[in-house]
């Protein structure tokens, strides 16, 4: 059971000195809040951990670069379409435990290579 630090929060929107009503806020960490970029990196190095530990991904010599983070976002590198969907099913996973969510409107995919063109690029 977690405390009840979200039943006691509340935001006030004001516009040219007029106030909105309160709303509680029921979010576990304040947008802004001073631990909130230590929770996040808990919580994306458990996924990194994870992809670096599956064996998905790729490898410069003997460095992981199968999963490169920078600030919120994800650059997932694979040498196939199924092993990335095995890399984004294993961070789903991770996410739906953590109760994080990736905002699919914002991802891209791009294929490099001389089968790029191809609609599926094999395993």
């Amino acid at each position: 059971m977690r405390p009840d630090w979200c039943g006691k929060t509340f935001s006030v929107v004001k516009w040219n000195n007029i106030f909105s009503r309160e709303v509680c806020v029921r979010s576990v960490i304040r947008l802004g809040g001073i631990l909130l970029p230590v929770f996040f990196n808990i919580y994306m190095d458990s996924i990194i951990s994870s992809l670096r530990t599956s064996g998905l991904g790729r490898h410069f010599k003997v460095v992981y670069i199968g999963c490169i983070v920078y600030a919120d976002d994800i650059l997932l590198i694979s040498a196939s379409v199924v092993q990335l969907q095995q890399m984004l099913d294993l961070c789903f996973s991770y996410a739906d435990d953590l109760d994080i969510h990736f905002n699919h409107k914002k991802s891209n995919l791009i294929k490099f290579g001389h089968d790029c063109n191809k609609d599926n690029i094999g395993t």
